[in-house]
Formats: structure tokens, sequence, C-alpha cells
């Protein structure tokens, strides 16, 4: 089975959209099979879904890569969702919505609840997108893993005081669902309360391990998943083969 290069890019969010389309832009440097964003790195207000397109299909055509356009309010039939859009073998797919908007930063008062989206494939490789806070919401990681997802990928925000149980949490959905985690988050951006954002990107293997975790620099790193080890640790656990014998009609009575 093929090996994944994966681009995780973290930065500052500025006021305008084309200063952080071209921000991103600069900082991937290398060849790459698919580079990942963060939320609303795009910008912090709602734009047309439309334009959210526009903007990654542009992105993907320049660094000729796919493209994994984190998650984005956007204006959706008179609506405000949080939307998670791709660009994937040239293109556009839905890869998620946001399911449980922030209570914390009070974005119930404006955001529509988003709908569950199955995992995509690119390469040979099925990957669940998990929207920002969703992430502490273990059934949505387990749907995914029901869907064959070998990747659970959440595109965040996350404050300095959150950071540590964000990574928790992204380390136990690895092991506990026997895929790779990958969480992009912002770096120095102001949350409406004032709070900032921490940067803090992280990777976790299929056991639990650590790969990788950025600074709270803007950067863009490539990292390698081999799905060797996927199927290693998925033949040495059997937390996924359970999940699918034992649970997976409570999952199909209740959230299917």
């Amino acid at each position: 089975m093929e090996k994944l290069k994966i681009t995780i890019v973290q930065f500052r969010r500025r006021p305008l959209i084309d200063e952080n389309l071209w921000n991103a832009i600069s900082l991937v440097k290398n060849k790459t099979d698919i580079i990942v964003f963060s939320e609303n790195w795009l910008s912090n207000k709602p734009i047309a879904l439309n334009d959210y397109s526009y903007y990654l299909e542009k992105i993907g055509n320049i660094l000729d890569a796919n493209i994994l356009g984190g998650i984005q309010y956007v204006y959706d039939n008179g609506y405000i969702k949080s939307v998670g859009m791709g660009y994937i073998d040239g293109k556009l797919v839905k890869i998620c919505e946001k399911i449980n908007p922030s209570k914390a930063v009070g974005e119930r008062n404006y955001l529509v609840e988003g709908k569950y989206v199955k995992p995509i494939k690119v390469n040979s490789w099925y990957i669940g997108c998990v929207a920002c806070v969703d992430i502490f919401y273990p059934e949505i990681s387990r749907i995914h893993a029901l869907n064959n997802a070998d990747i659970l990928y959440n595109p965040a925000s996350i404050s300095n005081e959150s950071l540590a149980l964000w990574h928790s949490t992204l380390q136990t959905r690895a092991a506990e669902n026997v895929v790779y985690s990958i969480g992009v988050n912002n770096t120095n951006t102001v949350y409406p309360d004032n709070r900032i954002t921490a940067g803090g990107s992280i990777v976790f293997n299929p056991h639990g391990d650590k790969i990788i975790e950025l600074g709270s620099d803007d950067e863009a790193i490539d990292i390698i998943l081999d799905y060797d080890y996927f199927n290693y640790v998925k033949n040495r656990w059997a937390f996924r083969d359970d999940l699918i014998k034992k649970y997976s009609i409570f999952y199909k009575n209740n959230f299917l």
C-alpha cells in the first residue's frame, strides 16, 4: 500500500482574504500529495460558498496539489454554516460540516448545525473531516471509522489554554479508532472573546504516538503517513474490529 505525503499549513490569519491566500501559497515549498489547512484561515467572516470554492480551486491549481481547505463560515441557502471543502483530483468536494457549533465562542447564536459527511478518498486513503469542536464528540469520529476512515482530519481554532486538552483528545481519537489523526490550528489569531490561538498543529499515528508537533510559528511542514503501519496496528489491536462487530448496530440505530 502506498504512503501519503501531507503538508500541514498553519499561520496567523490576516484581515484580507487575498493576503491569507498568498501567505498560504508562500509557505508551501515542496511537492506534496495533499495540503491541509485550519479553521477559517481565509476569513473570520462568512463568505459566499462559491467564493470559498473559488479560492480552494485557485490554490490547488497554483500548487498542483490536492487541498483539504479546512472549514469556513459560509453563506449557504440563506443560512450561515461552517463548511469544509476540498479540491481533490481537480474536483471540488464537500468534506464536512460543523455539526455542533461552539457554545464557548457564541457560534450557536448565528451558525446553523451541520450534517455528517462521509470520508473522502485521496489516492488509496480514506480521510474523515471532523470540524473543530466536533472532535470532542467521540461519536462523530467513530462513525468515520465505521465508514473506513484511515485518517481523521481536524481543522480547528484552539486557544492557548485548551491546547493540551485538544492534543490529548486527538491522541485518544487516534488510538481508540486505530487511525492517523491530524489537528491543524491557526497561530496568533484572536477569538471573539480576545483569547489567542496557539498553533501547535499535531499528528498522531494509529498507535497514539505523536509523529510531529508544530510550535507557534507560521509554517508548512511535510509528513509521510505509512499505510503498512496502519495495517500493523489494526491487525495487532482489536479496537477497530470490535467497533465494527459489536457496536456498529448502535451507531446505525442512533446516528447513521
